[in-house]
């Protein structure tokens, strides 16, 4: 069966995820970033997350309930684990060391939704049981979330250059 799925998916979600991959590869090494730039991705992530899970559940309550608790959840674990970075001195920029949490992460989302979307078309009515739908929800928000904590901690560790 997993080798039917594997041959009936297009192309295009291979070449998404070798993207996904190398930049998971890119955020394991260290590197010189903008607080901006630090934020914007998993930001982007968290959103687009949260507007798949509420597209897909229709607005469920119980599904944006398991959402918004796997996000808090994420900003825990990350507090009682952060992230070290150390400002980079030049102005607003942070020193990231390199992780392979990103990786683990970019992975794990790319996975879950392509486990979702399989499970949804082999299954269709899948869609409309609540505890499948808030498992997911869980799962989507959870992964964002150490994303997006993780890069809002690395932010805030790092001091804010003096105004003039």
């Amino acid at each position: 069966m997993l080798a039917s799925i594997l041959s009936h998916t297009p192309t295009w979600v291979r070449v998404v995820f070798a993207g996904l991959v190398v930049l998971g590869f890119r955020q394991a090494r260290p590197r010189t970033v903008s607080r901006r730039r630090l934020i914007v991705l998993p930001l982007a992530v968290a959103g687009s997350s949260l507007y798949g899970v509420a597209m897909a559940s229709g607005y469920s309550r119980l599904a944006l309930a398991a959402w918004l608790l796997a996000m808090a959840v994420a900003f825990l674990l990350m507090r009682l684990a952060p992230p070290r970075g150390i400002p980079a001195g030049a102005g607003d920029s942070v020193r990231v060391p390199g992780s392979w949490v990103p990786m683990a992460v970019i992975v794990g989302l790319f996975v879950s939704r392509y486990a979702y979307r399989v499970m949804l078309a082999i299954h269709p009515e899948v869609q409309h049981a609540a505890g499948f739908m808030a498992l997911f929800s869980f799962v989507f928000g959870l992964l964002g979330g150490l994303l997006l904590a993780r890069s809002i901690l690395l932010a805030a560790r790092a001091p804010r250059p003096m105004a003039a």
